[in-house]
C-alpha cells in the first residue's frame, strides 16, 4: 500500500468516527432526557447503551490516530496494532453490553415490573432506530472500502445500539398491547446476538495479536508471484504476519548456486517489489537466499572454507589464483581457481586431484584462465 492511500484510509477511518461520535452523543443527549421525562427505564437503558457507543466512538478514535503513526525505535514494524487493541476491546465491550441487557431483562421477568408506555418515548426510540441503522450501513460500508476491522467492530456496536433499540419500541409496543413480558424475551435474543457478534470480533484480534497468518489462499497467491519470476528456481517457507491492516512476510527463494552475491541481491530486491506491487496490503518483505532446496531439520555442517583452501595452496606451493571463487552444495565445496598465467594454472591442474583426495569436503576442484588479463 502506498504512502498516499495509506493516509486516505486513516483519513476515512478518522472521518468515519467523528460521525459516529456526533451521532451517538446526540442520541445519548435524546434518549437521556426523554427517558428521564417520560419515566421511561427501558429507554433510559437505552440511553445508557447509547452512552456506551460513545465511549467506544471516543477509544476509537484515540486507536486510530495512535495506530496511523509509521515505525519509529520503540515500535519499528509501527503501530498498526493499536487498531487490533482497540479491535479486541470493542468486541469486549459488546460481550458485557449483550451480558448488561440479558441479565436486565431476566430480572425484568422475575420482578414482574412493567413500565408505562409513553408516546414520547416511542418518537425517540424511532429516531434511535433509523439513526443507528444508517450509521451501521455507512459505517460497515466503509470498514469494507478501508479493510478496517476497527471500524467494522464499531459498526456493529451502532448495530447492537439499533437493536436494543428495536427490543424497546417492541417492549413499549407491546405493553400498549397488554404484552409486557415480550419486551423480555426479544431483549434475550438480541443479548444473545450481540454477545455472539462481540465473541466472534474479540477472538478474531486476539489471534491477530498472536501473530496469526493470512489464510492459505493467500499464502498460494504470495508463492505465485514470487514463483513467476524467472531468476527464482523455487520458494518454501513462507511465513505471513497481520499487522492491523499490513501484511508482512518472509520467505526463502532459491536461486542458481554459482550467480554472484550482487545478482543475488538484484534478485531479491526485484522479488521484493514484485511482491508489493501485485498485493497492497504487503508493507514488509524479508526474503532468504538459498544456492538450493533446503529443509527445516537441514543443517550447515561446514565452517567458512577459504582460510583452509588458501592454507591448502599455500603448503602446496601453488601460486595464488587471481580469484578464488568458492560454491558450496550439500555440504561440500566446489573450487573454481582463476589464474591469469597460464603456467601457474597448468602446474596447478597437475595438482588439483591430490588436493580434492586430502580434503573430504571438497567436491570437485576446477582451474580457470582470464582469458581478459592474458589479452592484457
Amino acid at each position: 500500500m502506498t504512502e498516499l492511500a495509506r493516509k486516505d484510509r486513516y483519513r476515512i477511518i478518522s472521518r468515519v468516527n467523528w460521525i459516529c461520535t456526533a451521532v451517538d452523543t446526540l442520541l445519548t443527549l435524546l434518549k437521556l432526557s426523554i427517558g428521564i421525562i417520560a419515566r421511561s427505564p427501558a429507554l433510559i437503558a437505552d440511553g445508557l447503551h447509547s452512552l456506551s457507543d460513545l465511549a467506544t466512538d471516543v477509544l476509537a478514535l484515540i486507536l486510530g490516530k495512535l495506530a496511523r503513526h509509521g515505525p519509529d525505535n520503540d515500535h519499528p514494524y509501527g503501530h498498526a496494532r493499536y487498531e487490533t487493541v482497540g479491535t479486541a476491546v470493542l468486541g469486549t465491550i459488546l460481550m458485557v453490553v449483550a451480558l448488561g441487557i440479558g441479565l436486565e431483562s431476566i430480572e425484568g421477568m422475575l420482578s414482574g415490573h412493567t413500565p408505562t408506555p409513553h408516546w414520547i418515548a416511542l418518537i425517540a426510540v424511532v429516531i434511535s432506530i433509523f439513526s443507528k441503522e444508517a450509521l451501521f450501513h455507512y459505517t460497515l460500508k466503509k470498514a469494507k472500502l478501508t479493510n478496517s476491522n476497527l471500524l467494522e467492530a464499531n459498526a456493529w456496536h451502532s448495530r447492537s445500539d439499533s437493536l436494543s433499540s428495536v427490543v424497546v419500541l417492541v417492549g413499549l409496543l407491546a405493553s400498549y398491547a397488554g404484552w409486557p413480558w415480550v419486551e423480555y424475551i426479544a431483549a434475550l435474543g438480541v443479548a444473545g446476538l450481540i454477545g455472539k457478534m462481540g465473541a466472534e470480533l474479540a477472538w478474531d484480534a486476539v489471534q491477530d495479536l498472536i501473530d496469526r497468518g493470512v489464510s492459505d489462499e493467500k499464502t498460494a497467491e504470495y508463492k505465485n508471484t514470487l514463483g513467476q519470476i524467472q531468476d527464482i528456481v523455487g520458494v518454501h517457507h513462507l511465513r505471513s504476519r497481520l499487522m492491523g491492516n499490513d501484511v508482512f512476510l518472509d520467505a526463502h527463494i532459491q536461486v542458481e548456486p554459482e550467480i554472484s552475491v550482487s545478482e543475488a541481491h538484484q534478485i531479491n530486491d526485484f522479488a521484493t517489489a514484485q511482491l508489493k506491487e501485485a498485493h497492497s496490503e504487503v508493507m514488509d518483505v524479508t526474503l532468504h537466499i538459498d544456492f538450493e532446496a533446503d529443509h527445516r531439520n537441514q543443517k550447515t555442517m561446514l565452517s567458512p572454507k577459504r582460510f583452509e583452501v588458501e592454507q591448502m595452496l599455500q603448503n602446496a606451493d601453488l601460486q595464488m589464483p587471481v580469484r578464488l571463487d568458492l560454491h558450496y552444495q550439500h555440504n561440500q565445496v566446489n573450487v573454481d581457481l582463476v589464474y591469469a598465467d597460464a603456467a601457474a594454472a597448468e602446474k596447478a591442474k597437475t595438482q588439483c586431484t591430490e588436493l580434492v583426495d586430502k580434503a573430504d569436503w571438497i567436491r570437485e576442484m576446477r582451474v580457470l584462465l582470464d582469458i581478459r588479463a592474458i589479452k592484457g
